[in-house]
């Protein structure tokens, strides 16, 4: 294993050679624009130093990048949004570079209703684009979300019974392999690449466009706050609607659990049709403080729109767990929410997500492209735990607090029989095994196209950390 000297040196020698191609794309810790390349994650504890970042304006750019990277021996990283809340995923610790595809933000719209992507685009971008034609695209609930990351986990989307994961409507990937070579991967060339591309993270090469299928949505939107102390019927109607997804799969929603409040957001793939009666009911409920959005209509934008912006940044780490459906199971965790808050207050929030995810999602994957994800055909909940808290200082607890939540979930899925193995790439923290979750066939399948389109193993072992195989 090289040693931190050596590790500084590669990484400045790559720099130095993309200086001359890249004029005004490339920041060093002495130029201006450095603390603004670095402080661009969401996630505070993300802002690591790099010997450079540097921004390709296109798939050749990055080609350039990736062969001075692999001359060189230097250790990288690779950034579109920023979202991503596990340090050293797509930012560095001082002793690499940060390849950040920004600056590939193109937007183009053919005549099969096929929407082109540039891998640096946000879902803010997309949803704007795609709006003045009346088109939606099945993407991120978050308009500060990048693109990438978001479809190369797997993509949580809105209409989970409809669509199926963002994943699922990836038509085809514009991907530079580790020699340079840049080449696509669809139903028809490079499959096995086309496969495995669906949710198996960073593993085989960079993505610098996807084109995606859009669709005609006209949704009807509404988010509503509930009092902590009614904890009860909000769960209890959140397990009901769950229910309701099941037979009609134009259902959306969350159930968002903070020491604040309690959010609900209600999204329904019709917006001429009547309300929902699982909507109806939560909006009756006594613990309603206030209907945060009313109900409006329009396209995923206004959808978007109405769930609102990004938090600003702050320390934060994100894990994950999938189960099935129980009340009592729903009640022990949110006690054991409360009893890890009150043992761990360096959090300063720290807050569970009830993310339902229908039967009907792993069928639609499968019908339209394999499951390589290993989902169940059963009504599941992917839960979101986020803490957030201030201080560098307390990273350490803010972690365990983590951990010591998701593990007491695990157990008491375990206790209620509730427990599934699959975990969400999108809202893991970096210690989980998230390509292991999808069973060892799954495994398989991913080593053996990672052996074909990498065989020299760059992407495992010059990329600094993420999901990879070389984990498993």
């Amino acid at each position: 294993m090289a040693s931190r000297l050596e590790m500084r040196q590669s990484a400045m020698a790559a720099c130095e050679l993309l200086r001359t191609r890249f004029p005004g794309r490339i920041a060093f810790p002495a130029d201006t624009n450095y603390r603004t390349e670095l402080e661009k994650s969401w996630s505070s504890n993300c802002w690591l130093p790099a010997a450079c970042f540097v921004r390709p304006p296109d798939a050749k750019g990055v080609a350039h990048v990736l062969r001075v990277v692999k001359k060189t021996g230097s250790k990288f990283a690779v950034r579109s949004g920023g979202h991503n809340m596990n340090p050293g995923f797509s930012s560095m610790g001082g002793y690499g570079i940060v390849l950040d595809l920004q600056d590939l933000n193109s937007l183009h719209l053919d005549g099969e209703k096929t929407l082109q992507v540039g891998a640096g685009n946000t879902w803010g971008a997309v949803n704007r684009f795609l709006h003045e034609s009346g088109l939606s695209a099945v993407g991120g609930r978050q308009n500060n979300v990048g693109v990438s990351g978001y479809l190369l986990g797997g993509g949580m989307s809105a209409f989970p019974g409809l669509y199926g994961l963002a994943s699922d409507n990836v038509r085809n990937y514009e991907v530079v392999l580790a020699d340079g070579t840049i080449v696509n991967a669809n139903a028809h060339q490079n499959v096995d690449l086309y496969h495995s591309l669906k949710g198996g993270g960073s593993n085989f090469g960079v993505v610098t466009r996807f084109d995606i299928a859009t669709y005609r949505i006209e949704t009807r939107s509404t988010v509503a706050e509930y009092s902590l102390a009614g904890y009860e019927e909000v769960l209890r109607t959140t397990l009901e609607a769950q229910e309701a997804m099941e037979k009609d799969p134009k259902i959306g929603m969350f159930t968002s659990v903070s020491p604040v409040s309690i959010v609900v957001g209600l999204f329904y793939a019709d917006a001429t049709a009547e309300r929902p009666q699982a909507f109806e009911a939560f909006l009756n409920l006594k613990s309603l403080v206030q209907v945060v959005v009313p109900t409006i209509t329009g396209t995923i934008k206004t959808l978007v729109d109405a769930i609102g912006p990004l938090s600003p940044p702050a320390r934060r780490l994100v894990s994950t767990i999938t189960t099935k459906l129980s009340h009592d199971f729903y009640m022990d965790v949110h006690q054991l929410w409360l009893d890890t808050k009150k043992e761990y207050p360096e959090i300063g929030n720290l807050s569970y997500n009830i993310q339902p995810m229908p039967s009907m999602t792993a069928r639609i994957g499968e019908d339209k492209s394999g499951n390589l994800l290993g989902l169940q055909q059963v009504a599941q909940t992917w839960w979101s735990l986020v803490a957030e808290w201030s201080e560098p200082v307390d990273d350490v607890r803010a972690a365990q607090g983590l951990d010591f939540l998701q593990q007491g979930i695990v157990r008491l899925a375990e206790k209620h029989d509730r427990s599934l193995e699959f975990l969400f790439m999108n809202d893991a923290k970096f210690s989980q095994n998230v390509l292991g979750s999808y069973g060892w066939e799954s495994v398989a399948k991913l080593k053996n196209t990672a052996a074909k389109y990498d065989p020299e193993g760059f992407f495992q072992s010059q990329q600094n950390d993420g999901f990879l195989l070389r984990k498993v």
